[in-house]
């Protein structure tokens, strides 16, 4: 390639004949001026071969029009450049990037497949990759050819490629579209899946169904509405209202209930459930599946729920007689309560993993995304209204067993007296409940000259920086030379201390705080004296779930 040399604002300034420099400003904006003339020529010249181009799919149209509209070829080739037509204008483009154009419209679903295939579909691969997604739940990695959305009501998610999700954010279901562009009609099954629950019987991880869908009919594009939550339950009476609130305290964003049960096109088998990860040590984050799975053409997917339930309780039959024979602890098993019994907790991991769903029922997999969440102190709030036990994995490292006893059971004495919810609780109440040590005073200092000294030092220094956070604050009212560095100080202390500048972060709590809560809360099987808490009793050093 020939060497071509910089600009002449960019080489070394050369003597004039005269000894004096070339103007370097002047030469700089003479190149400007040329870069900017030969822009506005570049553009001009694109603008006009775009015009050109569109005159010449406008003469097509209008043959095309002409022709015979019975025939199919032809029109779907009059259709094909209508959309050319629309996607060559600057305009939609616009529209689109601002959310305004119809996906119903064939300019705007063609913009809404080309962003998925060339954006979408790519960070979902990785973001499969990096959450082991594949190996774990899919055995490869495939390429979607159905665009899934997945939005709650605070979510504006182009499609679901594993954001995190508060599980209070999850109390009611989410809005799922579903876009073909066929205007055949083609029938699937929509499944939500937490593929990392943990199973006490089995001392392992199972995929359990939130939420499964048969015989959803899509013809191009079909929206299932969002805000069902069958399972809920209001409280019955003001203290439990009362404990609810105080759950709820803290979090940034608590879904509201619809006014009128949505509609769900399709036969709803498993009703949908929130997500409610349970509080563990390691902190386990959940990974939850939406798959869309094409039907066979003219087929149905049966799913016999009564033979479910059957076969689950015989497997729950099997569990307590080898568990009975075993010796085990009932905190060693799962819970299964009249709530339990109702929302078919075992029932919903009799149809899994997905691999064998799909192979038992002939299905294809055509769409799919997923997102993530973990417990925080808001949590309970979604046990609490399922009305289900809140179990609690991990272990607890004390020297003794008679120290972790201690630890329990003072960590719920802690806990059924709080003074607020865990949100509003000092850092050395939440210290307290966290480790089971109810909270001391510090140990009385003994006074020394040399102690007195950095005493008055320290104090000295933190009344000369109130003295200048209170000259740079009466600067910035007046806009004085202060005003800039009050700027800055506050700008440092929101990237400092967000608690400084009304930010709040979600404490962290350790299973033994987790846990003990759960003994406190009305309507758990945890609390009081039942058989699973004297279990726990006699099994204090094995302590792992109350």
């Amino acid at each position: 390639m020939p060497f071509r040399p910089p600009p002449s604002c960019l080489r070394p300034a050369q003597r004039s004949p005269v000894g004096g420099k070339r103007p370097f400003r002047s030469q700089c904006k003479r190149t400007a001026t040329t870069v900017s003339s030969a822009s506005s020529h570049a553009q001009k010249f694109a603008s006009r071969v775009l015009e050109e181009h569109r005159e010449i799919v406008r003469k097509e149209i209008a043959t095309l029009e002409k022709a015979d509209p019975k025939d199919k070829e032809v029109q779907a080739r009059l259709l094909a450049k209508k959309v050319d037509l629309g996607y060559s204008d600057p305009k939609n483009h616009e529209a689109f990037v601002a959310g305004k154009g119809a996906p119903t419209q064939d300019v705007f679903a063609a913009m809404h497949q080309q962003r998925w295939k060339s954006k979408l579909v790519p960070r979902l691969r990785k973001s499969e990759e990096n959450w082991k997604i594949i190996g774990d739940v899919l055995p490869k990695s495939t390429t979607p050819t159905v665009i899934v959305q997945m939005n709650f009501q605070n979510t504006e998610w182009l499609a679901p490629i594993g954001q995190p999700v508060p599980p209070i954010w999850t109390l009611y279901s989410p809005e799922v579209t579903i876009t073909t562009n066929d205007d055949a009609v083609r029938h699937f099954t929509v499944a939500l899946v937490d593929v990392d629950r943990p199973d006490s019987d089995t001392k392992s991880y199972e995929e359990w169904c939130h939420w499964l869908i048969t015989d959803v009919p899509v013809q191009r594009r079909l929206v299932i509405p969002g805000g069902s939550s069958p399972y809920l339950q209001t409280p019955k009476d003001d203290a439990a209202k009362g404990e609810l609130e105080k759950m709820l305290t803290g979090a940034h964003f608590v879904p509201k209930a619809p006014e009128t049960a949505p509609v769900i096109p399709g036969n709803v088998v498993f009703p949908y459930v929130p997500a409610h990860p349970p509080a563990s040590n390691p902190r386990k984050q959940h990974r939850y599946m939406l798959v869309v799975l094409e039907q066979e053409k003219e087929g149905s997917v049966k799913i016999d729920v009564e033979s479910l339930k059957a076969q689950a309780r015989k497997t729950e039959a099997e569990l307590k007689k080898k568990a009975e024979e075993a010796g085990l602890p009932q905190w060693e098993r799962s819970a299964l309560g009249e709530r339990e019994a109702e929302i078919m907790v075992r029932e919903r991991g009799l149809l899994l993993p997905i691999t064998k769903f799909i192979k038992d029922n002939n299905l294809t997999l055509k769409g799919r995304g997923f997102m993530t969440s973990f417990w925080d102190i808001h949590t309970p709030a979604v046990f609490s209204q399922l009305g289900i036990h809140e179990p609690v994995y991990g272990s607890l490292h004390f020297q003794s067993p008679r120290d972790t006893v201690a630890s329990i059971q003072t960590a719920t004495d802690l806990a059924s007296s709080l003074p607020g919810p865990i949100a509003a609780l000092s850092a050395a109440t939440l210290k307290a409940l966290n480790y089971g040590r109810p909270e001391s005073l510090s140990p009385a200092r003994l006074l020394t000259r040399r102690g007195t000294t950095v005493d008055n030092m320290r104090r000295a220094d933190a009344e000369a920086i109130l003295q200048k956070r209170e000259r740079d604050a009466a600067n910035a009212k007046v806009g004085g030379k202060g005003a800039k560095n009050a700027k800055v100080a506050a700008a440092a202390a929101d990237v400092a201390s967000p608690k400084a500048a009304g930010k709040r972060t979600i404490p962290r709590v350790t299973v033994l705080a987790a846990a003990a809560m759960v003994r406190n809360r009305t309507g758990d099987i945890a609390k009081g004296s039942g058989e699973m808490v004297r279990s726990v009793k006699e099994k204090r050093y094995r302590y792992k779930n109350v």
